[in-house]
């Protein structure tokens, strides 16, 4: 659905604030993982609890960089490195739930 608000900087706005919801999913995920590695005594799992804090942290230096920019474009790069990121969470989730059961 198209926007209707044409007020410069809205797109860069809201292209900034995705990325930092992006950036608190990845911060969640780390928080279960780690939380899991404390209950189930696994310490394997901090190493991916601090993958995904340093994934959280590029994520959300990306989001900044998006908000810096005069104005709003494609990010081919930074989308495929999230997709990738989201990708391995989701494996990393996968192996959490393995662990847990």
């Amino acid at each position: 659905m198209p926007s209707t608000d044409d007020r410069p900087g809205l797109a860069r706005e809201r292209t900034g604030l995705a990325w930092e919801r992006s950036a608190f999913g990845f911060v969640a995920l780390a928080t279960v993982v780690l939380s899991v590695a404390a209950h189930r005594e696994a310490p394997g799992l901090l190493v991916l609890s601090g993958a995904l804090v340093a994934v959280a942290a590029a994520v959300a230096r990306q989001g900044r960089r998006a908000y810096a920019e005069a104005e709003a474009h494609a990010q081919p790069r930074a989308l495929a490195l999230l997709a990738v990121a989201t990708a391995l969470a989701a494996l990393a989730a996968a192996i959490v739930v393995l662990v847990h059961v």
